[in-house]
């Protein structure tokens, strides 16, 4: 699950003192308008003079009934401390002027330099100095964009866009008394709309005492209701200072590493087991997931109390949350202090795609406390004490500083489709996200479909094949890539990034993990280039609710498509033997990797009729 964090830090929009100035004459000139705002806001001077701010009021969460405390310091330029304590879970977030910082639900510090993070301080830190009100400026461009009713208001919207990132700003001035009753902040994987009201004096400024912010894609909705400012205060600067010290909420049993640890490798997913109040469970290791996860049912069987629901992004849309304390737990002889984490319904499909009884996900708030050292080929696990790690060996090293929650490669497919891909150990395959598939006209490639499931539900993927995959000095030949059959508002609907990588590509090395210095390291690994066994049926299936093996999809123009399967068939035997003699799900699908020409007499039911298929594999691609 691709979620979590608040975008609380928007671009600091200062009101100031509003006396109703009427007019008849339409306005058109943005830099007028956005005049006549200041001066009927009690001036740009007073508001330059301004210096330092501190706000604190009550945030409700709408539809989740989380509500707290929300509290923000700010001095002018960038520098930036933002608490918000919702009793279940906190977060703050900073900015000391040199560099941004976000400290999580669970303690962790991350130091924000990824370039996203590092344009977005470049824009701030020119609009907190008013460049944008510099018609001459070579940043900014501000455009009027006509009347809108706000809230049953006609406004005059201007809209403001820089050459730095990508970033609009679309403000509503009320076109009777100019207070800036909106702003959407509209950035290419996401959207903020700001809506102020209950405007009040404050040292000569008015200022709007209710603020309400709806994000998109998640439609997720927070109401801050401001009971105080504070203007022109000394701040002391420590404030805006990340804490000195990181959070130690884990433990070694041997004070320094855990090395060597079995998991097991199953259809491009890793799992290891997992201790937490006696129970020894499966549990899917995803550094794609911003949280560790917990299936619902299981945390019922733990008895967990839940927090919620918050609304967060899974690979194909957006899905419903809750939170919870998480008990101490063990991985190995590592063990963990009591954590906040997501929780919602996964466990069910687990056990309908692989008939596996897997309960939760560690994601970052595991995987960031390590360097992590994955060897795909003898299916092993290594974690060590960043504090004390250090590398030696002859591998690649690649700055990768984190993108929320995210490491990342950049990567080159076919010598010409270039630029940075997540890096996704809970993803099985190599796929394009749909906007760069569709301006680089990828989306109708030869190839054949099929169908994909996550937290969010099912979609269409369509798996083409490409000369190369590149990563540093490494080259992969003949690899399969995905490309999703539609946008949906999930995380690969995202424009920033290119591409997942998952374990498909992966396992052809040892791989780090190193969140501490955000850096991923490639060796060679010992299946390095080999040929991995791969579908070669076009079928797909799972348990159904009465454990039968369905047909849930056919690939067209595939072998199951010219032997006439339908998706709802019921497989009962595969050359005679019935399907319950077989080692679960996992043991038909090998079945389907076996070589091109390999034919299988499948009985089927449909209708209620028993039906003869003759299925005889061939290479898809």
């Amino acid at each position: 699950m691709k979620s979590g964090r608040f975008m609380m830090t928007i671009l600091l929009v200062l009101i100031g003192l509003v006396m109703p100035v009427y007019s008849e004459q339409l306005l058109s000139d943005p830099y007028q308008i956005l005049q006549k705002h200041f001066e009927a806001t009690g001036g740009l001077g007073n508001l330059k003079a301004q210096r330092t701010m501190y706000k604190e009021g009550s945030i409700l969460i709408e539809a989740a009934g989380l509500e707290g405390i929300f509290k923000q310091w700010s001095e002018r330029p960038l520098r930036l401390r933002q608490e918000t304590d919702l009793k279940v879970v906190t977060s703050v977030t900073g900015d000391n002027g040199e560099f941004s910082w976000y400290v999580d639900a669970n303690e962790k510090l991350l130091i924000q330099r990824d370039e996203i993070t590092l344009k977005e301080r470049k824009v701030r830190k020119l609009m907190e100095e008013y460049e944008h009100l510099n018609p001459q400026s070579e940043y900014f461009t501000v455009t009027f964009e006509g009347v809108e009713k706000i809230e049953g208001r006609d406004c005059y919207v201007v809209k403001i866009v820089n050459k730095i990132n990508q970033d609009i700003q679309l403000n509503y001035y009320d076109k009777v008394n100019f207070y800036l009753l909106r702003t959407k902040i509209i950035k290419p994987d996401s959207e903020g709309h700001i809506s102020y009201a209950d405007f009040r004096k404050v040292n000569g400024l008015i200022l709007p005492f209710s603020e309400t912010v709806r994000q998109l894609p998640t439609d997720q909705t927070f109401v801050i209701t401001y009971s105080s400012y504070k203007l022109g205060i000394d701040i002391d600067g420590t404030l805006f200072e990340p804490p000195s010290e990181d959070v130690e909420d884990f433990a070694f049993e041997n004070g320094v590493s855990a090395e060597n640890n079995p998991v097991q490798f199953i259809e491009n997913h890793i799992y290891v087991p997992v201790n937490i109040m006696g129970k020894e469970r499966l549990w899917v290791l995803d550094c794609g997931a911003s949280v560790n996860v917990i299936d619902s049912s299981f945390a019922a069987e733990l008895g967990l109390a839940f927090e919620g629901p918050i609304k967060g992004q899974g690979a194909s849309g957006v899905v419903d949350f809750y939170f919870a304390t998480m008990p101490a737990y063990s991985v190995g002889s590592i063990t963990f202090k009591e954590q906040k984490a997501a929780v919602f319904s996964f466990r069910h499909l687990f056990e309908k795609v692989l008939g596996l009884d897997v309960v939760g996900v560690l994601g970052y708030d595991f995987l960031s406390r390590f360097v992590t050292k994955i060897d795909y080929a003898n299916q092993t696990i290594s974690f060590y004490d960043p504090e004390k790690f250090e590398y030696t060996g002859k591998g690649e090293i690649f700055d990768s500083p984190l993108q929320g929650n995210m490491l990342g490669l950049q990567v080159t497919v076919d010598g010409k489709y270039s630029g940075k891909w997540n890096l996704d150990i809970g993803a099985p395959d190599l796929d394009f996200h749909f906007p760069y598939a569709k301006e680089h006209g990828l989306l109708d490639k030869d190839g054949f479909d099929v169908m994909a499931g996550d937290a969010a539900g099912f979609t269409t993927s369509r798996i083409s094949k490409y000369k190369t995959v590149e990563v540093g000095g490494f080259v992969i030949k003949d690899p399969w890539i995905g490309t999703p059959r539609e946008e949906g508002t999930g995380a690969f609907s995202a424009e920033t990034v290119i591409g997942n990588i998952g374990n498909l590509f992966l396992r052809n090395f040892v791989l780090y993990l190193d969140y501490h210095d955000q850096r991923v390291i490639l060796e060679k690994g010992e299946d390095f280039g080999a040929e991995f066994p791969r579908p070669k049926s076009g079928l797909q299936f799972h348990h159904n609710d009465d454990n039968d093996v369905e047909v849930v999809f056919v690939s067209p123009n595939t072998p199951a498509d010219e032997a006439g399967f339908q998706k709802g068939d019921i497989i009962n035997a595969v050359n005679g033997i019935d399907v319950q003699y077989f080692d679960g799900l996992i043991a038909l699908r090998n079945l389907l990797k076996a070589k091109e020409g390999t034919t299988y007499m499948v009985e089927i039911s449909r209708g209620g009729k028993i039906l003869g298929k003759q299925l005889t594999l061939k290479n898809l691609l």
